[in-house]
């Protein structure tokens, strides 16, 4: 076959990928060809990379995304997502440490579409966030949008479900074709109330047929939009939605260090106040999520400035059923830094859940004696 038979069929494959409106293959058979022109025509290969890398971009209207109109319901008007930009954190998410490193990983391959393009690879597109709620998957959604510098899209699907019933699938392809057009981070929230296993008996047909729309849109999300779906029960999910997603990232409840790590931040000024009771709040707060434990210990710092009791105070307050059914060992530690801070024996059998004859007989010698004992120790 001669130059120009191979460039008659390379053109008509292109225009018959590029009429089927199928952009994911166009840039699949263009990634082809640059690997075949690497070495006979290098100078076309640069130009087809870099091409590649930003053609994607040209799908914008509008450069300034921040201001970009977000898709309402055509009845209502009401918005059919919410968009936030820019976002703006505190802090980044507190992550075990292989899973902030694949995260980490994401921006770094966005910010180098060039070179990745360069040798006939794509970035990751696609991420399924799995885990139970208050892990931190929509923490770590709003982390990579910061991190990248764009805007967030969230649409809930159970929201969407629930208010637009009827028009869910022109209302969810609308939201898509709209986080496609502008360089962003989309956020599918509940994706389990759309993507369930298509042999669920209740669905009806209208969901069946969104699944495969969403399959075929993850298939061919553009390289510089990165498109996020969450869900807390993956048992639910189609198993031929695990297959088409880049990457799936697994979110678990916070291990004893990541916990010990999120209360020292979480405390903060009254952190050395409770120094030594942090070990005793991982071990009973064990298998806590890190919104669970974001809400109580804020709730016993607002609750100390706001009364004439002491963070500690407060915080025995709140743990004290907790505490009482704790391991053995941390209720004799509880009881031991009681004893050391004068507590009284009556008092630390009530909080702690163990008999006053045993406090006494494990009392260091060098604490205060429970007879000596006055006010708030009872």
């Amino acid at each position: 076959m001669d130059l120009l038979d191979k460039l008659s069929e390379n053109v008509v494959q292109l225009a018959r990928l590029g009429l089927s409106g199928r952009s994911q293959d166009v840039q699949a058979y263009v990634r082809q060809s640059i690997r075949k022109l690497r070495q006979q025509n290098p100078e076309l290969a640069s130009q087809l990379s870099e091409l590649l890398a930003l053609a994607p971009t040209s799908l914008s209207p509008l450069r300034d995304f921040g201001g970009a109109i977000v898709p309402v319901d055509a009845d209502s008007r009401l918005a059919l997502a919410k968009s936030e930009f820019p976002v703006v954190l505190s802090g980044s998410p507190i992550l075990d440490r292989n899973l902030k490193a694949r995260i980490e990983q994401i921006v770094v391959e966005q910010r180098q579409l060039s070179a990745l393009e360069r040798e006939g690879l794509g970035p990751t597109r696609s991420l399924l966030f799995v885990g139970p709620p208050g892990v931190g998957k929509t923490m770590s959604a709003r982390w990579l949008a910061s991190l990248l510098g764009r805007p967030l899209i969230t649409l809930d699907l159970a929201t969407v479900m629930s208010s637009y019933l009827g028009k869910t699938g022109g209302n969810i392809r609308s939201v898509l074709e709209y986080a496609k057009s502008v360089e962003s981070v989309l956020l599918l929230d509940e994706f389990d109330s759309i993507a369930k296993k298509r042999d669920d008996e209740g669905d009806v047909g209208e969901l069946k047929r969104l699944v495969t729309v969403l399959l075929q849109e993850v298939d061919d999300w553009p390289s510089t939009s990165l498109l996020i779906a969450a869900t807390n029960h993956g048992e639910l999910l189609d198993p031929a939605v695990w297959r088409r997603f880049d990457d799936i990232l697994e979110f678990r409840a916070p291990d004893a260090d990541e916990r010990m790590e999120v209360l020292v931040s979480l405390f903060g000024g009254d952190v050395e106040k409770l120094e030594e009771w942090l070990p005793v709040l991982v071990n009973i707060w064990e298998g806590r999520s890190f919104s669970d434990l974001t809400r109580t210990a804020q709730w016993i710092r607002r609750r100390a400035i706001t009364s004439d009791n002491t963070v500690l105070d407060i915080l025995l307050d709140r743990i004290g059923h907790e505490l009482r059914g704790g391991s053995p060992d941390d209720r004799k530690r509880a009881a031991r830094l009681l004893a050391e801070r004068g507590y009284s024996d009556r008092k630390i059998s009530e909080i702690v859940g163990i008999s006053r004859d045993t406090i006494r007989k494990s009392r260091p010698s060098s604490a205060p004696n429970s007879s000596k004992m006055r006010g708030r120790n009872g």
